[in-house]
């Protein structure tokens, strides 16, 4: 599907829409095309043996359960990988509103860091409950962290130039030296730091007007947050990260059919160093006039 086509979609209906959208497609190939259940001890052999995620790694996670196709439930998944990475490795997951983050700033809604279900799927929201788990302070791009250094890593996003950019979790996470994992989908967040690190404007993908935003922080103190919104506008000229990613040819990204759609591992500094950065030396970035 081309970027135009999506963005009509995306223009002629709602983030909850297109989500359901997505429920329906998924129940439609289980009854037309039913696969496999995937048992738990098969999730961790391809975590650990086929994807090489290990003791003390740092990853990021992105994830649509769903499409997983899983006899196992969410927390399982959960408790699995912190067990795989150990309290001396990281565990990040973005924790974004449920609605396009454009939809949610336009309407001026409130960030509840207690009560604000993640739309970034079912394992985020069980995550973000799990005991040590730190939440950052944003109320678009925030992320949820656990492992060595959580705590300073979700640390001040609020004050972060961009909400990707060195000095939010995204940047401070990189720099550990880290992997990307996808479960059940190909988005890709931490291609966002490199946007808005390698681009001529790290604010080129945003509006140019920033957003203030209330948050409601877990002791249910209220602040407001000043902050750049990803422009829709913009993003509908882009092809997506994930598929920009796999065209890179990563000699780190193993991809692996699962389920109703694929699991994924790239190591980030080859991630950056050896592909992105040279490709956007070159001026080929996702954005496509």
């Amino acid at each position: 599907m081309n970027y135009y086509l999506k963005s009509l979609l995306k223009h002629l209906s709602t983030s909850n829409q297109r989500k359901a959208a997505r429920r329906f497609k998924r129940h439609f190939l289980s009854k037309v095309s039913p696969r496999r259940k995937i048992s738990l001890g098969e999730m961790r052999s391809i975590i650990v043996d086929d994807l090489g995620i290990k003791k003390g790694d740092r990853i990021i996670v992105s994830s649509s359960f769903g499409n997983l196709n899983a006899n196992f439930s969410p927390q399982e998944l959960v408790e699995t990988l912190m067990d795989i990475i150990g309290k001396d490795g990281v565990i990040m997951m973005p924790y974004y509103p449920p609605i396009n983050s454009t939809e949610w700033a336009s309407r001026h809604e409130v960030f509840d860091m207690r009560t604000t279900k993640s739309g970034m799927g079912i394992l985020t929201n069980v995550f973000s409950k799990m005991p040590d788990v730190y939440m950052s302070k944003h109320p678009t791009k925030a992320v949820c962290v656990w492992g060595k250094n959580a705590e300073y890593i979700a640390a001040d996003h609020e004050k972060a130039t961009t909400p990707f950019y060195w000095d939010s979790p995204y940047g401070k996470f990189f720099k550990l030296h880290t992997k990307s994992l996808g479960l059940g989908l190909k988005n890709i967040p931490i291609f966002h730091l490199a946007e808005d690190v390698f681009s001529d404007s790290k604010d080129f993908y945003y509006q140019k007007e920033k957003y203030k935003l209330e948050i409601i922080d877990k002791e249910g103190n209220k602040s407001v947050v000043e902050t750049y919104v990803h422009d829709d506008d913009v993003l509908d000229h882009c092809q997506s990260g994930g598929d920009y990613t796999r065209e890179l040819n990563c000699k780190s990204y193993k991809r692996i059919m699962l389920g109703y759609r694929y699991v994924y591992v790239i190591d980030n500094d080859d991630y950056f160093e050896t592909a992105l950065k040279k490709r956007f030396e070159k001026g080929d970035f996702r954005y496509r006039k």
